[in-house]
């Protein structure tokens, strides 16, 4: 993405967190970034062309941050190594402060999945049609495996809501809030099974 395109997509994402996706308007992008009347036009002729690369942007910084918590996963557990609950919880806990440190970005994106309802396409590449959810389902799978923990399609999933809903408790309800307890005892919750059995 060029330096131009990446500030009008910086912009319109600062505009939707404050103000809303209705207030997103290529003159507001424009006034935003500081920029010529007409330049976000240019690189974007319709407000669908707009959107789609701020959907871009923070798809790209999302997946960004899940490669970046399988690369502290290797660093420091190694490619083999188990996981205890504990650890796998404060690795996610991890990843759900970085996403939550990004206000903007999150508020942008539970605004857009909300707006987005006759775009399904572009709306599901914030959702579950994503590269990033592609990717954090692959790690999250690995994760659980690796923590002797059933790591099923499903499973997958349900893990996924849950950091995803802790990501907007964070953003959204209470920034100081700890996801750690949460995970730690959901993630203890699915060894029960195994335990009893």
């Amino acid at each position: 993405m060029s330096s131009r395109r990446a500030a009008i997509a910086e912009s319109g994402i600062r505009v939707i967190a404050r103000d809303g996706v209705r207030a997103l308007t290529h003159r507001a992008v424009d006034r935003e970034a500081g920029i010529p009347q007409g330049s976000t036009s240019y690189h974007a002729k319709t407000r669908v062309a707009l959107i789609e690369l701020i959907v871009d942007c923070l798809a790209a910084r999302a997946t960004a941050d899940a490669e970046e918590l399988a690369r502290t996963l290797d660093a420091e557990f190694g490619s083999d190594s188990r996981l205890n609950t504990a650890e796998l919880a404060r690795l996610i806990a991890g990843l759900v402060d970085v996403l939550a440190s990004r206000r903007e970005d999150m508020r942008a994106r539970y605004a857009l999945i909300l707006e987005l309802e006759d775009e399904p396409l572009l709306r599901s590449r914030l959702t579950s049609g994503s590269t990033v959810h592609g990717v954090t389902a692959r790690l999250t799978a690995t994760l659980l495996a690796r923590a002797g923990l059933p790591a099923s399609d499903e499973r997958v999933e349900d893990f996924l809501a849950l950091t995803d809903g802790l990501v907007f408790r964070r953003t959204a309800l209470d920034e100081s809030s700890s996801p750690e307890p949460i995970l730690t005892a959901y993630l203890r919750g699915q060894l029960a099974p195994a335990e009893g059995g």
